[in-house]
């Protein structure tokens, strides 16, 4: 099968832009929907840091967020790249107030410990400029797959080629759909007035699998249309193939939380 324009431009650069993907009335809307389901989700994250906070999973706090996430705009914008059939891993809101701290080149691979690519849709819900930490991507550096990580603090980081880097711009609606092996960051906001906030959601093709996330998880598209659907048990859960690929870093994942359990037991001994 002949691959697209987009395709083509994905598979080269591993990243899309979308400008003005959202309306402007669009875009306060889903700013009002954001801002009632962050109400919500009362979890802290721990990557929050310096004036910078995450929150995850919104979508389980709020059923019009899922409508829109399921909708045809944003389901008809992703399947050329991700394909046909596909369901929501994750979504956050990130948002960086002035003075927010920088956060550091990375893959979200490197956080997720995923073994296959998946797709983050990024829409700027403010104006992002290279003054209030905005976007930059390192293009084309999805080629190389999963890279290693070492990791200040709680945040993992992987250079890459800094030299390739490319800024982001974008104005309140404008979309992005990137690899999540693309190496990006964003700086820290030097402004004085200037909060930044940003809505990522990431996709999964139905035959792979997040081993490390609990349910329910949202089916959001079918045969390329919306077919959103709450399930209890991941697309490609059964899967054989995924279940193997999975067996060793699930167990060492159970090692290291059985370790980081007993050292602050150890701790709350002292």
């Amino acid at each position: 099968m002949a691959s697209t324009p987009q395709q083509q431009q994905f598979a080269n650069d591993g990243y899309l832009r979308f400008p003005a993907f959202l309306t402007p009335a669009e875009t306060a809307d889903l700013l009002v929907l954001l801002r009632d389901a962050q109400a919500r989700q009362q979890e802290h994250s721990h990557l929050d840091r310096g004036g910078m906070t995450f929150k995850h999973n919104v979508w389980r706090h709020s059923q019009p967020l899922r409508d829109f996430l399921a909708s045809p705009k944003l389901v008809h914008a992703l399947r050329d790249v991700i394909g046909r059939d596909f369901w929501l891993r994750w979504d956050q809101t990130i948002e960086k107030k002035p003075g927010g701290a920088a956060f550091p080149w990375h893959q979200d691979n490197g956080y997720n410990g995923l073994l296959d690519e998946h797709y983050q849709f990024w829409i700027a819900l403010t104006p992002m400029t290279r003054e209030n930490g905005g976007l930059w991507l390192q293009p084309g550096s999805h080629k190389a797959g999963v890279v290693r990580h070492t990791f200040q603090g709680s945040h993992a980081f992987h250079a890459g080629d800094d030299s390739k880097a490319v800024f982001v711009p974008a104005a309140p609606g404008d979309a992005l759909i990137f690899s999540s092996l693309m190496l990006h960051k964003t700086d820290a906001n030097v402004t004085k007035d200037q909060s930044r906030l940003a809505y990522v959601m990431e996709f999964m093709r139905s035959g792979d699998i997040d081993p490390f996330i609990e349910p329910p998880y949202l089916v959001v598209a079918r045969d390329g249309e919306p077919a959103p659907a709450m399930v209890q048990r991941q697309p490609g859960a059964l899967s054989a193939r995924n279940q193997l690929r999975y067996l060793w870093p699930r167990l060492q994942r159970s090692a290291r939380s059985a370790r980081t359990s007993m050292a602050n037991l150890l701790r709350g001994r002292r």
